[in-house]
């Protein structure tokens, strides 16, 4: 039977910070309460690990999550919608477990691949995975 040795490499000491720490609590954040993964257009964790965008998913969750929510909201990467959108616009259909005033919006991926969910304070709910962005239809997609 071996025995355990102690590394002789020196300890790592950080400068940590406490959870309590007030300039760190409005980060964004992320819940899955809401996801569904079973409508026509939206898309499982598994699917998205097979095509390879879960983990370009999570690098990007991984950066929004070292700023306020709020701050981030550009329009292009990360864009608020405000409501559901209209039926001629979207694929999707209003998930009924989903508050009717959620404050909807997206963060872009990689190519057409978007995350849509609501947001409350400092946290973005997903909803849903979108791999063909099919919540909000392309004038390409309507074409127009």
């Amino acid at each position: 039977m071996s025995k355990f040795k102690p590394s002789n490499r020196p300890a790592l000491h950080l400068d940590k910070e406490s959870v309590s720490d007030k300039i760190k609590t409005g980060n964004f954040k992320i819940s899955f309460a809401y996801f569904d993964p079973a409508p026509m257009y939206a898309s499982s964790f598994h699917d998205w690990q097979k095509s390879g965008l879960l983990s370009k998913a999570m690098e990007t969750l991984q950066g929004f999550c070292k700023r306020p929510l709020r701050q981030q909201i550009d329009g292009d990467k990360f864009a608020i919608y405000q409501s559901f959108q209209p039926s001629d616009k979207t694929k999707f259909e209003y998930p009924k477990h989903v508050p009717e005033d959620a404050e909807w919006a997206r963060i872009h991926v990689n190519g057409p691949a978007v995350l849509i969910g609501h947001i409350v304070g400092d946290t973005f709910y997903l909803v849903f995975l979108d791999k063909t962005h099919k919540f909000w239809l392309t004038k390409k997609a309507l074409g127009k």
